[in-house]
């Protein structure tokens, strides 16, 4: 008989309760303080019973506590997504407590018991590296967006020198000269070696066009802020963070890669047209091992592509897809499936990925449409190949 102790996570602190696969109270719904002298004394009074399974909602990063402390005690651990509680009905109450939603959980977890997945596969390890990547990234965003403010207060016409504000030789020279006053009056052959030593070329001439350019439009600038005003203090420091935050996110690259790429889902995925090194190991890090789903629809479902679907009667609606499931693989198919069209149109137009774009393309499907029916015939195809340890082949 299982024995299942829930918990309806809050922050610091908890409710929990203890009842059995019978739905009878051992121990009935408690406040507990997240510190372990009273996790060690809740341990020792529910340690000794048989199939012990603990049960508790995803909230943010409140719950990861209580699961780690359970996981390193070696008991089953499993986490619901709240979405499936809060539909859980199994009465026609409508009260919410901390105490009735121990309770609700714990029934949710035995009414759905055959749908749950641990999430402690050779793949799922290494999510954590793929969440700070995402973080990374949405914080790089926000600094680029600020950085592009400061250059248009700053000096706008950094965009007619640099074709790409962001790369390395752009992000150097601005950090080093933020304001026109600090180059419009130097020699013409000192910025000509600067940039070619930032640029790691051996040819100053190459950068002699550019240099006039900069010198005539430093010259002719409407410029309306002093060299050492503050908004040229927030450029530098910002373009510091910017490279701070593009080296931490190519070591995260090299380290997902380094620790996929012996796996063998990672060889069987990397093999398909549109996937990198880097896409690869992201998404396992993502789905896990895609080998656990018994068919293509949970695995498409999982991926929250599938159809919102209503049906009563003769009458039915098929409405958008759900986005119920991993946010994160969404965006990599998206990203790996505009890749396979945008390459395919001009070095592969056989590929069965653009083709089938093109054909709901002459349905007169949507363009976003289209590429999420590609999404999901690629989730198809990752399926067929991971399922079936086999390797792309593209006829």
């Amino acid at each position: 008989m299982k024995h299942i102790l829930s918990f309806d996570i809050a922050k610091g602190k908890s409710v929990y309760c203890f009842i059995d696969e019978l739905r009878n109270t051992i121990i009935d719904a408690s406040l507990i303080e997240h510190n372990k002298n009273e996790f060690d004394n809740l341990y020792t009074l529910i340690k000794d019973y048989p199939n012990l399974v603990v049960i508790m909602e995803s909230t943010s990063i409140y719950h990861l506590p209580v699961e780690n402390y359970f996981r390193s005690n070696g008991i089953d651990t499993v986490v619901i997504n709240p979405k499936l509680v809060k539909q859980f009905k199994d009465t026609l109450n409508k009260s919410k407590t901390d105490k009735l939603d121990c309770f609700k959980i714990a029934r949710c977890y035995l009414g759905t018991i055959d749908t749950f997945y641990l999430k402690d596969d050779e793949y799922f390890i290494y999510n954590p590296i793929a969440r700070q990547y995402w973080s990374l990234i949405e914080g790089q965003t926000r600094l680029k967006n600020r950085y592009k403010q400061l250059i248009e207060i700053v000096f706008p016409e950094f965009n007619l020198i640099f074709n790409d504000l962001y790369d390395d030789l752009a992000l150097n020279f601005i950090h080093d000269f933020p304001h026109p006053n600090l180059f419009v009056n130097r020699r013409i052959d000192y910025l000509m070696n600067y940039l070619k030593e930032k640029n790691g070329t051996t040819k100053a001439y190459r950068f002699k066009n550019k240099v006039l350019k900069m010198k005539e439009l430093a010259s002719k600038s409407l410029c309306f802020v002093d060299a050492d005003s503050y908004q040229v203090q927030n450029l530098v420091q910002t373009i510091v963070m910017i490279r701070y935050y593009k080296s931490e996110i190519n070591k995260i690259k090299n380290q997902l890669i380094n620790e996929l790429k012996d796996k063998d889902l990672f060889k069987i995925i990397n093999y398909i047209p549109g996937f990198g090194d880097f896409s690869t190991a992201l998404f396992l890090a993502e789905v896990g091992d895609i080998t656990r789903f018994s068919e293509k629809k949970k695995f498409i479902s999982f991926i929250g592509i599938d159809s919102v679907t209503s049906q009563s009667g003769v009458s039915a609606y098929h409405g958008p897809i759900s986005k119920t499931g991993c946010k994160f693989g969404r965006t990599i198919l998206f990203n790996v499936v505009t890749t396979i069209i945008q390459i395919s149109a001009h070095a592969d137009k056989n590929n069965p990925i653009y083709l089938f774009f093109r054909k709901k393309q002459s349905e007169g499907k949507h363009h976003y449409k289209c590429i999420i029916a590609c999404e999901t015939k690629l989730c198809k195809i990752i399926y067929k190949l991971c399922s079936s340890d086999c390797l792309y082949q593209n006829k």
